[in-house]
């Protein structure tokens, strides 16, 4: 069962079409187009060499004025994840079309290692030490990166931030270590926010860790999280078209239930373009604060620790000390089992109060659901809309 749930996809325009909707074999750049948005890929490259790939929705679809300054926003996508997160169900449902047609420069980002951040200046992908990276790295350099590209790029000094999953607990250790992120980016919204997974209660990651199957992985030399996808795409899209309860019930086992709100017609479409890999490093680094109920870096063993951190045991990161200068805003949800109802309130009680400025609990809500769930656009997003538009005009234009 714990293949089925690793599966690494990669886009190939050999595969027809299984599921009957075009947007399972469709790229990122052409499911935007199709629905009648502009999108540009960017490239940004980290300090430590890592090619990421950035997609940009530059307007919606009825303010098509691109040489008119628009107010940048980066989505981030959470762990296994992609940039296509963001754009799964129609633009009316969408987060990112929902904020292109707001008035928004929508900026998504892929953190390395997945399907569309296979790149490197130096290190081929075939290489181990190309793997070599957690979500340590994507929090020190993917986040700071891809924010400051976009400030360049744009011309614009601030963006507000809005991550999901990883792309939550990446930026609680990037706001925390690095001190410009709270000038570049002042506001963060969290959706499904992860600190800690101290009371994780998903089997797949739970079950992964007690079992130490990251561990045993690294033993048989395995760096990507899967090594080969290409293999498997077909595989489990006719898996889904065949059987979609049973497709669900794979990626709950991993992602926790969403069947709840999610639209299951378009699993097609999801299993086209998810789970988008990895590092096997990565997931090691999961299961290790599984185990150990706290965030830390990641464990390189006493002497691999002496070598990175001159101490026996990797530092914890003092989420307390969170930049008073970033506004924080939550939405978590009762029914998920990632970023645990428990978990969230810990990491609640430990921010610095000054910083949090929202939270919201819904109550019916899983991990999936704040980005795939067919009501989402009612229950959350015009309040992240409106969140953005408080802090971040979208007339605002600093040259």
């Amino acid at each position: 069962m714990i293949w089925l749930l690793i599966i690494d996809v990669a886009i190939s325009d050999s595969i027809p079409s299984i599921g009957g909707d075009p947007d399972e074999n469709r790229s990122f750049m052409e499911i935007v187009n199709a629905h009648g948005y502009p999108c540009e890929n960017h490239f940004v490259t980290t300090v430590d060499g890592y090619i990421l790939q950035v997609f940009r929705i530059r307007n919606g679809r009825s303010n098509a004025s691109p040489t008119t300054p628009k107010q940048p926003v980066l989505l981030q996508h959470g762990l296994l994840d992609s940039s296509i997160t963001w754009i799964i169900n129609e633009p009316s449902e969408s987060l990112a079309y929902i904020l292109a047609d707001a008035g928004y420069d929508v900026w998504l980002g892929n953190n390395r290692g997945n399907t569309y951040s296979t790149n490197h200046t130096s290190l081929p992908i075939t290489s181990p030490e190309f793997w070599r990276f957690s979500f340590d790295e994507m929090g020190w350099f993917d986040m700071p990166a891809t924010i400051n590209y976009i400030r360049e790029f744009t011309g614009f000094a601030t963006l507000p931030y809005v991550g999901h999953s990883e792309g939550t607990i990446q930026a609680f250790i990037g706001y925390t270590v690095n001190s410009s992120l709270a000038e570049w980016a002042p506001l963060f919204i969290g959706v499904g926010p992860v600190g800690n997974v101290t009371h994780i209660t998903n089997n797949g990651l739970a079950e992964l860790a007690k079992l130490h199957i990251d561990t045993l992985l690294e033993v048989f030399g395995e760096n990507r999280f899967l090594p080969t996808p290409e293999k498997l795409r077909e595989i489990f899209i006719d898996f889904c078209v065949e059987c979609d309860e049973c497709c669900a019930t794979v990626v709950e086992f991993l992602c926790g239930k969403h069947r709840g709100a999610f639209n299951d017609s378009r699993m097609p479409v999801v299993a086209g373009h998810e789970p988008a890999g990895t590092s096997v490093q990565n997931i090691r680094h999961w299961a290790q604060d599984v185990r150990n109920k706290q965030l830390q870096m990641f464990d390189h063993g006493p002497v691999g620790n002496m070598e990175h951190y001159h101490q026996l045991y990797p530092p914890i990161y003092n989420v307390s000390n969170f930049p008073t200068n970033v506004k924080i805003a939550l939405f978590s949800g009762g029914l998920d089992e990632l970023a645990d109802p428990v978990d969230v309130q810990d990491l609640v009680n430990v921010l610095p109060a000054e910083s949090l400025i929202y939270w919201q609990k819904i109550a019916d809500y899983a991990h999936l659901d704040y980005v795939w769930a067919l009501d989402a656009h009612i229950t959350m997003y015009p309040t992240v809309v409106s969140l953005i538009q408080k802090y971040f005009p979208n007339s605002q234009h600093n040259e």
